[in-house]
């Protein structure tokens, strides 16, 4: 068993999407962003969980995922937002009844044709270009894609999507990227496409856009208890999901100019007691803690000293007395009156708290509170 684990507090789930709900009018639907197995949280309990609270819609980045939802028993709507891939098998949309993000024409003729041919209607999101530079169609195709879309008997365009290049921040290209969006969607009523369900905002985009929130939102790093950005914490009180646990497993005394770890990075200037944490970057620890990360023991934050190593990582615990083989470390979560944070961690390593939450290893076994 490893030594290292993830507990997961489904009640902080809960109560994380309870508080959007609670900034978000209630005509506004729900879906819960759950690909990357739930950010790295399970995306079997975390769905479950999310399905009983109230989510309208779930969201998948690929087919394998949405699947894994329905085996599992999952019978909210899933949507699958990475589109429709050349390799992806059309029938395995109908069979499980998921509903596809088209975002070319190449799809939506690969599409439109199996559920001609099956005379099978399926439900479909059309995903806008507004800006965002990667996937969608573009604004110069709509009236093409409005007349394709027109003739299809057995496409039905429950709803159309955009995402924003930076939602965390209001400024005059969100809000270009906002007015895009409306004209796009009165381009496809134009060709009489009226779809129920009209979403942009994200997590970032229900702190500073409001007016993005049309039928639906799409919530998926707030509902884990972290922010896109941590200037939209006075936003929103969320509560981290996610917490990292292992055990001190060795404890060992250097004397002065002793070198720690690889590339002996780390020299003592004192004779140092040095916690050995049997957990590494093989279990979701970034490398770039090293030498500036802190773990929580007993709820005091004792420095990362030398490199994290694949399976280990050492600490200094000189100033704090009588330590022992055995005791809990907590590498993210809270500990007495102290917290280390996803959102933290991701300041240190200079990335964003996403990758920390999905970089969580499958050796890492889960528990869930």
């Amino acid at each position: 068993m490893s030594h290292t684990k993830v507990e997961i507090d489904l009640k902080a789930l809960e109560e994380n999407f309870r508080a959007i709900r609670g900034v978000v009018p209630s005509a506004v639907k729900m879906l819960c962003v759950v690909k990357a197995d739930g950010y790295g949280h399970g995306a079997v309990p975390v769905a479950r969980r999310l399905e009983s609270a109230g989510a309208h819609y779930l969201g998948g980045a690929t087919v394998d995922e949405g699947v894994e939802l329905r085996d599992n028993g999952i019978a909210l709507p899933i949507l699958i937002m990475g589109g429709l891939m050349p390799w992806d098998e059309t029938a395995t949309f109908r069979e499980r009844q998921l509903t596809p993000v088209l975002a070319d024409f190449g799809g939506l003729r690969r599409l439109g044709q199996d559920a001609k041919e099956r005379e099978f209607p399926i439900n479909v999101h059309i995903k806008i270009d507004t800006g965002m530079g990667r996937l969608g169609f573009s604004l110069d195709e709509l009236d093409r894609l409005g007349r394709t879309l027109k003739v299809s008997d057995y496409l039905r365009v429950e709803g159309v999507m955009s995402h924003f290049a930076c939602s965390e921040q209001r400024d005059a290209y969100g809000i270009t990227q906002i007015g895009r969006f409306k004209d796009a969607v009165s381009v496809l009523e134009s060709h009489a496409i009226l779809p129920t369900l009209l979403h942009m905002a994200n997590s970032g985009a229900v702190c500073q856009y409001p007016e993005a929130y049309f039928s639906m939102v799409r919530l998926g790093i707030m509902l884990y208890g972290s922010y896109s950005d941590t200037s939209l914490a006075d936003k929103i009180r969320l509560r981290p999901v996610m917490k990292l646990v292992s055990r001190v497993a060795y404890v060992k005394l250097f004397p002065p100019q002793s070198a720690l770890s690889y590339g002996r990075t780390f020299v003592t200037e004192r004779e140092t007691r040095v916690a050995c944490i049997a957990a590494g970057y093989a279990d979701g620890i970034p490398r770039a803690l090293s030498n500036k990360g802190a773990v929580l023991i007993r709820g005091r934050r004792c420095p990362i000293v030398g490199r994290v190593c694949m399976d280990w990582l050492l600490v200094d615990i000189t100033d704090l007395s009588d330590v022992a083989p055995g005791e809990e470390a907590v590498l993210m979560g809270v500990a007495g009156n102290d917290a280390i944070t996803a959102d933290e961690i991701a300041g240190d390593t200079g990335t964003i708290p996403y990758e920390i939450l999905c970089a969580m290893s499958r050796r890492t076994r889960r528990e869930y509170v």
